[in-house]
């Protein structure tokens, strides 16, 4: 049934393009324009935007653009209609349309060949859209060139066709200018646009310079970090939460890289994820701590203050209900301030953001108790639930977090690596 309502919709596009052939964008009258002229264009962005919502809930992809939602793979409303267009007729006005008919067709085209579906109504084929979304239908990761995206309205951000996630600087003709992980611009050719993003996910370390520490048990936290924010993004999606993550695989990102993308893409929170050495003295509870961004040199900043008290609280909850882990701990462990003497934040991931920030040391990897526990599948499970638990909690209520300790430390942490190997992107 919706694959004929989808050829329905199709019929009715192709009845209308012809009524508008005679005014494309590539053919506009020079003016005397008539309110037929703006009704036909817009019959057709009406009847194109509800095509294009036969798709998304088709292969359920870009479903959040579904004004009126999705039910059993379809859209809920029928086909869109118009409203009445009561002013007088310009140029502005219908080559505005004009770009907006060019837009959409161009992602109805990125749509049919990605699924195979009505390919014949592809002006040139399919191979120009051969890169358009390598990930598996429902998966939302949908490749969009960047011709189909309108002058002013790049994304901030975008996943490369090799899953690289990195800012957007621009255009290039007809490519995107973008940000690498080691901070050099190049250009792709397409990519999973990046918007509306409120969280972004930091797994701190990453590739063959910054591998963080090694536990016991062989275990390395940048591959522990990864794996845990993989989780904590499974999490925030199932809730409805948009988030991105700072790198995706195993390569290096420089730190400025990584501030710059979560403050290019407007998100509400950053969250940075770290496991600790070397070990201390042990106990019987967690040893987590949670650094928050400062004020001044006298006070944290309330934002990511509130931030970094809910984390502490879900996360100590959730580690202590694990039995016979020893844990390493500090005494001054919670939330707090790390201070280098002239009184700035010590941690390039705390001080460079201008988005509220905290990172999260979750617990000692050098501490063989504690590398036992972070090998496991329910400690990933726990600790990302926890995350996604205190992310929701900030975003959405008021409720306040374990108080920051009120006397910051004060330390000069050794300088980040700037050593860094730009990867592939498409």
């Amino acid at each position: 049934m919706l694959l004929q309502l989808c050829r329905a919709a199709t019929a009715v596009l192709l009845a209308l393009a012809l009524g508008a052939s005679a005014a494309s964008a590539q053919n506009v009258p020079s003016g005397g324009f008539t309110s037929g002229d703006i009704a036909v264009r817009d019959r057709l962005i009406a009847a194109q935007e509800s095509q294009l919502d036969y798709y998304r809930c088709r292969f359920g992809v870009d479903v959040s653009a579904v004004s009126g939602g999705c039910a059993d793979g379809s859209p809920t409303p029928g086909l869109g209609r118009p409203g009445v267009f009561g002013g007088l007729p310009t140029f502005v006005e219908v080559a505005a349309r004009d770009r907006l008919i060019a837009r959409q067709e161009a992602l109805l085209n990125v749509y049919r060949c990605r699924y195979g579906m009505d390919t014949h109504a592809v002006r040139g084929g399919c191979e120009q859209f051969a890169n358009a979304g390598s990930a598996a239908p429902g998966s939302g990761a949908l490749l969009l060139p960047a011709d189909a995206i309108a002058d002013g309205g790049l994304p901030k951000g975008l996943v490369t066709p090799a899953g690289v996630t990195v800012a957007v600087a621009g255009r290039d003709g007809d490519a995107y200018r973008v940000v690498t992980p080691c901070g050099n611009h190049a250009t792709v050719r397409t990519g999973r646009p990046l918007r509306d993003v409120r969280v972004v996910i930091d797994p701190g370390h990453g590739g063959p310079f910054d591998t963080g520490p090694r536990g016991p048990n062989g275990l390395v936290e940048k591959d522990l970090n990864l794996t845990l924010s993989r989780a904590v993004l499974g999490e925030l999606a199932s809730r409805g939460i948009a988030a991105a993550t700072t790198r995706t695989g195993d390569y290096g990102t420089l730190l400025r890289v990584r501030a710059l993308f979560a403050d290019a893409l407007g998100a509400e929170a950053l969250v940075s994820l770290h496991h600790n050495a070397p070990t201390f003295a042990t106990g019987a509870a967690p040893g987590s701590e949670v650094f928050v961004q400062s004020e001044s040199r006298q006070s944290a900043r309330a934002d990511s203050a509130r931030l970094g008290g809910l984390l502490y609280g879900e996360i100590t909850e959730a580690l202590s209900r694990f039995t016979g882990v020893r844990w390493s701990r500090l005494r001054d462990a919670g939330v707090l301030r790390v201070l280098v003497p002239d009184g700035r934040d010590a941690y390039g991931m705390i001080r460079r953001p201008n988005l509220p920030a905290v990172l999260v040391e979750y617990g000692y990897l050098s501490n063989p108790s504690e590398a036992a526990l972070f090998a496991t599948d329910e400690y990933i499970s726990a600790a990302a639930k926890a995350t996604a638990n205190a992310i929701e909690a900030y975003l959405n209520t008021d409720r306040p977090g374990t108080q920051v300790r009120s006397q910051p430390r004060v330390f000069t942490p050794g300088n980040a690596t700037s050593r860094c190997a730009d990867v592939e992107l498409e």
